[in-house]
This record gives structure tokens, C-alpha cells and sequence, in this order.
């Protein structure tokens, strides 16, 4: 599972370093996610071709793009996604779960009861109220919120803000049950009794020796949220992700001509396989990193 996972989120890294490479854009030092080609009054894709090898696909409202362009630098972005809030949601999440479960108490106990109430909102809500309170649609006159305007400088958007502040709890409740096993150890009394810090300890001796299952977590994570990045995408709540707005745009086409959905199967299929193949990646590489580092388990 390990060799396998490797292999396919190492292909993916391979297109997003070999991007210029593989599918040149018409701007190197300002490359766009999609290649526009012919003119915007197409309506009809072109199949795959010696210029275009995996078609054209179309993007309203502005006609048709390169298909395996966008699909080679779609990679780019779903692992910056990916990657950025899946460390962003686990080091949060990891943090409130060692420091309440090594403080414990009233802390602890506060601590999991919030994290009780986060676990009862889907994110799908929490995504959108923090699309309607942080990013509201405005004229284009009109200039935006300051702190929408400080979300968009640092990369963030509505959806990447609500799966950080939606899906720590796991992190918090798996992390907060290993230290509470833990901070009884003989090693960690002995820390205590040298007068080594709380801050010294959590971070030299707790989260070393707890941090497994939330580094399995985050592998399996990076694939799930960027599968759950396009499904919002497809839904209309979230834009960004490449692979998703090309299966938005081209959904018509999957019913084909004459009710045969291979008719034009080059505008869905190759989003598709990559969005597949990303999320099993990685969903391999976790299941592996868990054999690996917790062999007892198995």
C-alpha cells in the first residue's frame, strides 16, 4: 500500500515540478490554470488531436480550453490546497488537543465539550457562513471587506476557511486521548520532577511520541479535501479547484449525443481519473504510514 501510495502522489508531485515542461503555458512567468484555444463562439469540443492529445473542454463563459493542459497544472493547485489545509486543520487541531490533554481539568473538559459542539456542524454550513460574513458578493465598484481583502493576499478562500475551522476536531480528540494516556509515563514524571515547563514538555517529550496517528491523518486527508473541494465547486460554493470547475462546465456533456455518454468523453473522463487516482494516493500513502507506524495495529 506504502510503494503504491508513493508511486501515485509521486507522479502527481512529478506533474506539478514538470507543469512548464509537459504542458508550456502561453505566459511562463505568469502562468494561467487553463489554455484557451479557438474562439469563445465554440460551442461544439474538439477531439483529441496531434495539437490538442486529450481535446478541448469548455469553460463559460469562455469557450474552449486544452484538456490535458489544465489537468497537468490542475495538480499544482489541488496539492497546494490540499497540502496547505490539511497542515494548517492538524497542527491547530493537534495543538488544543495536547495542551488541554496534558493541562486536564476544567481545561480538558471545557476543551471537549467545544469541540463536541464544532463536531455537530457540517462543513458545507460552516463554509458558507463564512462565504456570507467574510467573502459577501459586492458590485465590482465597490472595493472589498478589509478582512476579505487580507484573506484573498494571503491565498485563503471561503472554502479552504471553513474545512481549517470545521475539521480540526479529529486532530483535537485523537491527540487530546494520547496525551491523557501518556503524561502519567515514568519519563514525563521525571521531566516534572527535574522543573523541566509545561511548553518544554508538551513539545520536547508529548507531541513527539503522540504525533503518529495525526501524520496518518493528514496523508489521508490531502485527498479527501481536495475531492471535497470539487464537490462544493460542482455544488457552487467554492472556485478554485481546476479539475472540478471542468467537470461544472462540461456536465451537459457527460449525457452525450443520443443518450451515449462516450460521445464527448474526453471533456469529464480525464478530470475525473485525476481527481480519482489523487484521492486514492493518498488514501493508500495514509493506510501505509499507518502500518508502518503503528505496526500493532495491524
Amino acid at each position: 500500500l506504502l510503494a503504491l501510495g508513493l508511486l501515485l502522489v509521486a507522479c502527481y508531485f512529478f506533474l506539478a515540478i514538470a507543469a512548464p515542461q509537459i504542458a508550456p503555458p502561453d505566459d511562463p512567468r505568469n502562468p494561467a490554470e487553463y489554455k484557451f484555444i479557438g474562439r469563445p463562439t465554440d460551442r461544439l469540443p474538439r477531439p483529441p488531436g496531434d495539437q490538442i492529445p486529450l481535446g478541448t473542454a469548455l469553460i463559460a463563459p469562455n469557450g474552449q480550453i486544452d484538456v490535458l493542459y489544465s489537468v497537468v497544472w490542475g495538480s499544482r493547485s489541488a496539492l497546494q490546497f490540499g497540502l496547505t489545509t490539511a497542515l494548517a486543520t492538524a497542527i491547530f487541531g493537534t495543538l488544543v488537543g495536547a495542551f488541554s490533554g496534558y493541562l486536564g481539568g476544567f481545561v480538558d473538559s471545557l476543551t471537549l465539550r467545544v469541540t463536541d459542539a464544532f463536531l455537530t456542524i457540517p462543513v458545507i454550513a460552516g463554509v458558507w457562513l463564512i462565504q456570507q460574513v467574510f467573502f459577501p458578493p459586492s458590485p465590482a465598484y465597490v472595493d472589498p471587506l478589509p478582512m476579505r481583502a487580507l484573506m484573498e493576499s494571503l491565498g485563503l478562500n471561503p472554502v479552504m476557511l471553513g474545512f481549517i475551522f470545521f475539521s480540526w476536531m479529529p486532530y483535537a480528540r485523537l491527540i487530546n486521548a494520547n496525551v491523557a494516556r501518556l503524561k502519567t509515563a515514568d519519563f514525563i514524571l521525571a521531566s516534572q520532577s527535574l522543573g523541566a515547563s509545561k511548553l518544554r514538555i508538551i513539545f520536547k517529550h508529548v507531541l513527539p511520541n503522540t504525533i503518529s496517528p495525526a501524520v496518518v491523518l493528514v496523508a489521508r486527508d490531502v485527498g479527501g479535501l481536495v475531492i471535497l473541494e470539487a464537490a462544493f465547486t460542482f455544488i457552487g460554493l467554492g472556485i478554485g479547484n481546476v479539475w472540478g470547475e471542468m467537470l461544472v462546465s462540461n456536465r451537459n456533456w457527460i449525457i452525450g449525443v443520443a443518450g451515449n455518454p462516450f460521445t464527448y468523453w474526453w471533456t469529464y473522463i480525464p478530470p475525473t481519473l485525476a481527481l480519482i487516482f489523487f484521492g486514492v494516493g493518498w488514501n493508500l500513502l495514509g493506510d501505509g504510514l499507518n502500518d508502518l507506524l503503528n505496526p500493532r495495529e495491524t
